[in-house]
């Protein structure tokens, strides 16, 4: 996984990437103002954003909503106390995590583990979603064969399905490769 680490201090920078490091060994790229984060966040997908709002450009906050949007990963903003509550509600509702400043290791590393932790379920469902995808797609190819089954040779839908059935245990191929083979010699 990699993360984008947005600060003008280097001293930040670095307690921000240890911290990221020692979460979720995360690969670290740095910017040193908004102006470059937001150009590389364009090019790139990040699995987490921490913007630290101590940047000389004031963009920090539209930087985090930019990065947020893309729902690549999770972003952390970095907020000075005074505006602090101001910032949560504009940018806690677009997914945006807010820390106060002074910043607390603790804060971060909390954070941090949260962002990892979603970025772990997110992983999973994807995998989840790619799997049943597969599945719907197979079932569509195999009902196309079995329709080319019923109106090509006169089977019903439960003969078209046994069929299909005995052919992959027969040739020890999966159903949807049965249903291709069906296909290419019945459909035009």
């Amino acid at each position: 996984m990699n993360a984008l680490i947005v600060s003008s201090s280097e001293k930040s920078r670095s307690v921000i990437a240890e911290t990221a490091t020692l979460c979720g060994g995360y690969e670290i790229e740095f910017a040193e103002e908004c102006t470059k984060a937001l150009q590389m966040i364009k090019e790139r997908a990040y699995d987490l954003v921490i913007i630290n709002g101590d940047s000389a450009s004031g963009r920090a906050k539209q930087t985090a909503l930019t990065a947020a949007a893309k729902k690549d990963g999770g972003v952390i903003l970095i907020e000075n106390g005074a505006s602090f509550e101001k910032t949560v509600m504009e940018v806690a509702p677009k997914g945006v995590i807010v820390i106060a400043k002074p910043l607390a290791r603790a804060s971060l590393l909390a954070a941090v583990q949260s962002v990892y932790a979603m970025n772990m379920r997110i992983v999973g469902l994807k995998e989840e979603n790619r799997d049943l995808n597969k599945k719907l797609e197979d079932l569509k190819i195999i009902d196309r064969a079995k329709i080319a089954l019923i109106q090509r040779l006169g089977y019903t839908e439960s003969e078209a399905h046994k069929h299909i059935e005995r052919q992959a245990m027969n040739l020890r191929v999966s159903k949807r490769e049965v249903a291709v083979s069906i296909l290419k010699t019945y459909e035009f």
